[in-house]
């Protein structure tokens, strides 16, 4: 595991181009301009983690693990939070926010689930580790976190009584979520490792109370000769007449990998997605989103860099399985969220990231 607010449009200097030249060089096929974007679009003064995005009227909404080691380390529960951004171009990120009380990360699909949004995520670092979800009607307010799914921590298969990583599915009346549980297994040469397995639950309960848990007996997807550590983070999306599973598979040599399904219940796993590294992803990638965008998908993916930084980066592909990232940026560093007590651009919030799509040009 261990992805804002409207109202930050006006604040956002207009662009001055003539109309005529600003739609030329917009991307028809997407409505943004893709072709101008580089890798890592987003880059933070926090380590941005397991990315989820909203695609709202004149923009987006990225939820994320926001994790702020100013005092203490990775295990400190004050560290973590679930935050949002707004952007309305993958250039500029404004209205950074934490919507999650400290100690909680891993966001999943914002959905909406009889009469109100739901965000699904997870307590983090603090034990026990489990499910939880906030409510909204506007996207604005967020209700406390309310634990679902504690049954899972129990289930046979789930030695290490701990469940991270919610993902949730809309498929008519039926709510899908997508967990992942953890035990110590045995890999082929006999070694004693942890491992990651995706279980699978349903409900048509409007609380998220009641759910009836598919795998009670054994996982839906695990540990692998590919993977002897088993697989998280879980983006779920149809297309066409199928269903798409991206996941991260592996934790020490994380990357990505594809299984699809008919009926959201049986799968068919696929390998491994092959992807071109690029230096923001240089030691493992993962923690996919996957949404449609005019003619194609767009992919938001984690990045850890060589040096232990995670970043954003953007990829695209035109059928949901095979998948290449923008080009990367070359010879400049994208700009961060301003340290406190550092300048700030008198036009645009406090909290704004601005990352200059163009190579070789970061702006202040």
């Amino acid at each position: 595991m261990i992805g804002a607010p409207l109202l930050l449009l006006a604040m956002t200097p207009p662009d001055d181009r003539p109309s005529e030249a600003l739609a030329a060089s917009q991307d028809d096929r997407t409505g943004l301009q893709l072709e101008r974007l580089r890798n890592p679009v987003w880059r933070s003064a926090d380590n941005l983690r397991d990315p989820s995005v909203l695609k709202v009227p004149g923009g987006y909404r990225i939820y994320y693990s926001r994790m702020t080691a100013t005092t203490g380390g990775w295990n400190e529960p004050r560290n973590w939070s679930v935050a949002e951004a707004f952007t309305r171009d993958f250039v500029r990120f404004e209205g950074v926010r934490d919507v999650s009380p400290k100690g909680h990360a891993s966001p999943g699909d914002v959905v909406w689930w009889h009469g109100r949004h739901i965000l699904p995520f997870q307590t983090y670092p603090s034990e026990p580790t489990q499910l939880c979800f906030s409510e909204s009607s506007d996207l604005l307010a967020w209700t406390k976190p309310r634990v679902f799914l504690p049954e899972a921590r129990l289930l046979p298969w789930n030695g290490l009584r701990r469940v991270i990583d919610p993902t949730l599915v809309v498929d008519g009346p039926t709510l899908h979520c997508f967990f992942v549980g953890s035990a110590h297994l045995r890999s082929a040469e006999g070694r004693l490792v942890r491992a990651n397995l995706l279980g699978h639950a349903v409900t048509r309960d409007p609380t998220l109370q009641r759910w009836d848990i598919l795998t009670k007996d054994a996982p839906l997807l695990g540990a692998s000769d590919q993977a002897p550590d088993g697989v998280e983070n879980v983006m779920v999306f149809r297309a066409g007449a199928r269903w798409i599973m991206i996941y991260s598979e592996g934790l020490a040599d994380q990357h990505l990998a594809l299984a699809t399904s008919k009926d959201l219940r049986h799968w068919e796993p696929q390998g491994r997605v092959p992807i071109p590294r690029q230096s923001w992803m240089a030691r493992k990638h993962g923690a996919p989103f996957v949404w449609r965008e005019s003619d194609r998908w767009l992919m938001l993916l984690m990045g850890e860099s060589a040096d232990g930084r995670t970043t954003f980066g953007l990829l695209d592909s035109r059928n949901g399985m095979e998948w290449t990232p923008l080009p990367e940026a070359q010879g400049a560093e994208p700009s961060e969220i301003p340290r406190r007590g550092s300048p700030q651009p008198t036009a645009l919030p406090r909290t704004e990231t601005t990352h200059d799509p163009d190579p070789g040009t970061c702006r202040p």
